[in-house]
């Protein structure tokens, strides 16, 4: 499942990756993050914001995200391709 979450605490007060997140850290808005959640039937809180493509597309449209090599804005069918990609990362 792709989900919001914001960093926790550990013991030393340092902010770490909840250990519900298997693979987190992308498109950062303010203090929250998109994640996918481990699988493996443990605790994943109920108050975790599931995210769908549509809103994916939305967080990610509005980070303003350009093109690595060529430094140009992404077109609405790149940015589709490149949460596409990262929705067959959580299938």
């Amino acid at each position: 499942m792709i989900v919001e979450y914001k960093l926790h605490r550990n013991s030393d007060g340092n902010k770490c990756i909840p250990s519900f997140i298997e693979d987190g850290g992308y498109y950062a808005s303010g203090n929250k993050l998109v994640g996918i959640t481990i699988n493996d039937g443990s605790y994943i809180p109920s108050t975790l914001v599931a995210l769908d493509k549509a809103a994916l597309v939305t967080r990610y449209t509005a980070m303003s995200p350009v093109n690595g090599a060529t430094g140009d804005a992404l077109t609405s069918a790149e940015i589709e391709s490149e949460i596409d990609a990262f929705i067959a990362k959580d299938a």
